[in-house]
């Protein structure tokens, strides 16, 4: 007889998932806002780029460290996850992009073309980290829930905890 989990040993991840979900919709937000520029949408696009770089980034690079790696364990796959490290790198390199864009606004609004630039790297930023989300939420994480202890579990988050909070 086997006995069910009534809890997911992932739940620690879901839970920060479910965290950072109202941030993305935050850059989701901005990019609707960018067509009526107001004094705070500089301060916005910043606040944007500050959330990406301290906590996405970090978050990434620890799922690279611990979660990716127990995935492979788990399914027996060596660089089965490669494609979800492959949605990091665009990632990083959309969010440098975005950094680079916000950091040109000089005073007053940009030309309209920067703007639907802005936009535009916003919407693409929004849309890949939903579908990477959903690729983890869906494909991964249930590979873990059948496979991994609560021991291997916590030893996993804590490795993550280390890796994106090095202080």
């Amino acid at each position: 007889m086997t006995r069910e989990r009534t809890t997911s040993v992932t739940e620690p991840l879901r839970a920060e998932h479910r965290e950072l979900l109202p941030h993305l919709e935050e850059v989701a937000g901005v990019a609707a806002a960018l067509g009526e520029w107001t004094a705070d949408t500089p301060a916005r696009l910043e606040a944007v780029v500050a959330f990406l770089r301290d906590h996405l980034v970090p978050h990434a690079r620890a799922e690279e460290a611990a979660l990716y790696p127990a995935v492979e364990r788990a399914m027996g796959a060596p660089g089965a996850t490669a494609t979800m490290a492959a949605d990091h790198v665009e990632i990083v390199r959309r969010i440098d992009a975005l950094a680079a864009a916000v950091a040109g606004i000089g005073d007053g609004a940009p030309d309209p073309v920067a703007v639907d630039r802005l936009r535009a790297q916003l919407v693409g930023l929004h849309a890949i980290l939903l579908l990477h989300f959903h690729k983890e939420e869906e494909v991964l994480l249930p590979v873990l829930d059948a496979h991994l202890g609560e021991d291997e579990a916590r030893a996993m988050f804590a490795e993550m905890v280390a890796v994106a909070h090095p202080h």
